[in-house]
């Protein structure tokens, strides 16, 4: 037999249990009233009762062995044919023992033809119809026989139906195949579309949490967990402040309703509520969206406009910027000048070259050129950075706390220049507030994502609180000689590099944090 679907193996083991459960009441039956004489005359006058004795009790034992087979072995390894076939032959015997056709037993043999009909290719359904006719008939002229032209005439009859049965089966099993096989498709289509529906939800930042009328989740996916804090694994209710805005907002769908933000590491977040059918009872979804990340794009979109008008300005200023610092230095090297003159020739060219410095870095800012990604380990990195630094490096103390075995893959210049920009500022400022120029550097894994991370501690006076959301901002600066640059395009650099870049203050100083997206250790490196 061919192999067939799963749920085809489970329903032809079904009907073999369920015909051997019947075969063996049948042949129990049998059996028991074969062995009570005097019903067999009374019911059957012809027939042999020694015979038929003999005849039900090997159906008997065929129905128990049958039975045996169906549960311990495979229904591709069942010998189904050979089963059916067995069945007909004894039960043919019976008929025969049992008076012959006019006994009624030839009508037994409709079950196992049917089960042949449905379980079986056409060409062996057949096969079994055509068995069962010629046993049927055959048993009409076996010796010591005498049969009538009615009772051969019945048993043709027999095997006309029987060779019906058959077909019919045989056209209702494949329609009930083809249907069946449509419908799976159906339901297997269906659930690839749940289960992309439900990878998409999972992916979207938006907030998607999928609630009934009064407030019971039924959906919620990873970014309204983080956006609102939620930790069960699988919440049933909504949090008590989002319950009461979804009172106010059924009170009153037009209003906009309240923000939300669950503590000070949680964003604050924008809720909107939607019916997702036009009934009062109808499930609702709430979109939850974080408010300083529609706002950051609003800024990105906003600094991208100012970055091209500032280049553009840039372009504009740059010739009569050159032009005064050539009239600066050609009045500079006049023999008799005047000391204050001196002094105020001096004032030009530190602007000129402070404006300068503002105009080369908008323009590199402004250029994107391609990143050359490559794997470098940490500890390499960081060294090449404090080996090309200009600074005395007597003047400089800089202690290292690095994992060597750790490699990254990133743009290594453009992460050169945020090393030295945020080097060069701790260094600083930990000289303006201890008189030593000392930084620390130091690599570890956050416990939570176990993404590496690399600490630049200074022995700087930190920055005040209300001030760590402007670092990052361009053009803002706490020095009168700074551009209010250096940081801003750090933290561009760092994100074209899918790295985090963030500030907070420590014990005695303060601390940039760079959180690297993609490590690799070196330990598990196979060469």
């Amino acid at each position: 037999m061919s192999k067939q679907p799963t749920h085809s193996y489970h329903r032809a083991q079904q009907l073999l249990f369920a015909f051997g459960i019947y075969r063996l009441i049948l042949a129990t039956a049998l059996t028991v009233a074969a062995f009570i004489p005097k019903t067999i005359s009374e019911v059957l006058p012809g027939a042999s009762v020694e015979s038929l004795q003999l005849a039900t009790l090997a159906y008997l034992v065929l129905a128990v062995l049958g039975m045996l087979i169906t549960i311990n072995e495979q229904i591709s390894k069942t010998p189904i044919i050979v089963l059916l076939i067995t069945d007909i032959l004894l039960v043919m015997l019976i008929t025969r023992y049992g008076g012959g056709v006019d006994s009624g037993f030839g009508n037994l043999l409709l079950i196992s033809v049917g089960l042949g009909g449905i379980l079986l290719p056409l060409k062996q359904s057949l096969l079994i119809a055509a068995v069962a006719t010629s046993s049927l008939i055959y048993t009409e002229f076996l010796p010591f026989k005498d049969s009538a032209q009615q009772e051969l005439l019945q048993a043709a009859l027999l095997g006309v139906g029987y060779f019906a049965e058959a077909l019919f089966l045989q056209y209702v099993t494949q329609r009930m195949q083809s249907t069946e096989q449509l419908a799976r498709a159906q339901a297997d289509t269906i659930l690839d579309l749940r289960h992309l529906n439900e990878l998409i939800v999972q992916r979207m930042r938006t907030g998607i949490i999928v609630i009934t009328a009064d407030g019971a989740i039924r959906l919620v996916n990873d970014s309204a967990r983080d956006l609102l804090g939620i930790t069960e694994k699988r919440p049933f209710w909504l949090p008590k402040p989002l319950h009461e805005r979804l009172i106010e907002w059924k009170k009153n769908p037009t209003k906009l309703v309240e923000g939300y933000q669950m503590d000070s590491d949680h964003p604050l977040v924008q809720l909107n509520f939607a019916k997702l059918q036009p009934t009062d009872d109808s499930d609702l979804i709430l979109f939850v969206e974080d408010i300083g990340r529609v706002q950051q794009q609003a800024q990105q979109l906003k600094l991208a406009s100012l970055g091209r008008l500032t280049a553009s300005i840039a372009h504009e200023i740059r010739n009569p910027l050159g032009a005064i610092s050539h009239a600066a230095q050609l009045l500079d090297e006049m023999a008799d000048i005047d000391p204050a003159d001196k002094r105020l020739l001096d004032i030009i060219h530190t602007h000129t070259e402070r404006v300068n410095k503002i105009i080369e870095t908008i323009l590199d800012l402004s250029r994107k050129r391609p990143k050359k990604i490559e794997s470098i380990g940490l500890t390499s990195l960081i060294e090449e950075c404090i080996n090309e630094r200009s600074v005395t490096q007597e003047a400089d103390q800089i202690d290292l706390q690095l994992d060597a075995s750790i490699k990254v893959s990133l743009d290594v210049n453009q992460i050169k220049q945020v090393l030295h920009n945020i080097v060069d500022n701790g260094l600083r400022y930990s000289e303006q507030n201890t008189g030593q120029r000392r930084i620390q550097l130091v690599s570890g894994h956050l416990p939570d994502t176990e993404q590496l991370y690399l600490d630049i501690i200074d022995r700087g006076p930190g920055v005040p609180e209300e001030q760590i959301k402007l670092l990052f901002e361009p053009f803002y600066t706490t020095e009168n000689s700074g551009t209010g640059l250096g940081l801003y395009i750090a933290k561009e650099l760092c994100e074209a590099n899918r790295l985090t870049l963030t500030y907070y203050n420590v014990p005695d100083g303060g601390c940039f944090r760079i959180i690297f997206s993609h490590t690799i250790s070196q330990k598990h490196n196979i060469s």
